[in-house]
């Protein structure tokens, strides 16, 4: 009896092993999150980094890459839901959120991904079948609700991961306290990006994004810094003769703005008070369209602002 328990230990052990270290057996590895909403909004987030936010009706499934928000050592997938306007601020009966962070090659076909952490949401349903369909073969920790009220429903799920990337700037950064003066300062940092924008000033724009470009290659796993550039489209649009760059002066005249603050602190955005990244934006000329431009910035300990997403 004792030698099977051993046994058994073993191989619990060598499973465990193998979801919580996947980066060491794949190729040029990538994390993706794969998730599926139906009838609720929702905000995933992974290690309090957004990475999806959907506030429309319906079914939405898709997956998206999320390497340069993995960290060494302990990650937490959260996800937030709260009912849609379309619905009368009532949750769907049969609304659901589920997440999964998996990785796979970064050539490798979609369906060669391996499942590492899932996390389940049933926002209609009593507090006992909240997290009614997560395993406990996803994640070193069981999912738990961390918060409850009559519109919002909280709930998260750790595991560790070995991360095959290198520490992150970031993570280093100075923790953004919620203050006038870092609104201000960093306010006046995406004035000198809409300025290089406004201007198609290419060397100026690769100087901005030159930090971020950086991780993003690292991240998917590139040597050369042009693959980062790349992967982001820096600046790109100012090159476009279809789009036209947004005046920052009359949007910030027409809007209310503030500081969001994640990453636990490391990490600060301006937004609007629709919680709108709408600060620099392109208007597409024929099609009426508008491309909203996503910054989000770490502070050094000398008080500089650093775009690094």
């Amino acid at each position: 009896m004792k030698s099977t328990l051993k046994i058994f230990a073993l191989l619990l052990s060598i499973i465990i092993m193998n979801q919580t270290s996947a980066s060491t057996d794949i190729n040029d590895p990538v994390y993706y999150l794969e998730f599926s909403i139906h009838g609720t909004g929702a905000d995933i987030r992974l290690n309090d980094i957004p990475v999806y936010y959907h506030d429309d009706p319906g079914t939405t499934e898709s997956q998206k890459p999320v390497p340069e928000s993995i960290v060494n050592g302990t990650n937490t997938l959260t996800i937030k839901t709260f009912p849609l306007d379309e619905n009368n601020n009532q949750e769907n009966k049969n609304s659901y959120v589920e997440a999964i962070i998996s990785i796979n090659g970064r050539n490798a076909p979609l369906n060669a991904s391996k499942p590492v952490l899932k996390l389940i949401i049933h926002p209609s349903s009593n507090e006992d079948n909240i997290l009614t369909g997560n395993n406990n073969d996803f994640g070193d920790s069981s999912a738990k609700i961390i918060n409850h009220s009559d519109d919002t429903i909280i709930a998260e799920r750790s595991i560790h991961i070995d991360s095959p990337y290198p520490r992150w700037a970031w993570q280093d950064g100075e923790t953004i306290t919620d203050s006038q003066e870092n609104y201000d300062s960093l306010l006046d940092k995406y004035k000198e990006i809409y300025q290089a924008l406004k201007q198609d000033n290419k060397e100026e724009i690769h100087k901005i994004y030159a930090a971020a470009a950086q991780e993003y290659a690292n991240s998917y796993n590139y040597q050369d810094i042009k693959d980062g550039f790349r992967i982001m489209s820096a600046g790109e649009l100012a090159e476009d003769n279809d789009w036209v760059l947004g005046d920052i002066n009359l949007i910030l005249s027409k809007r209310k703005y503030h500081l969001d603050i994640y990453a636990h602190g490391k990490l600060a955005r301006i937004l609007d008070y629709k919680n709108n990244p709408s600060l620099i934006t392109y208007l597409n000329k024929n099609v009426k369209m508008v491309s909203y431009q996503k910054f989000g910035f770490y502070k050094t300990s000398d008080g500089k602002w650093i775009m690094i997403r």
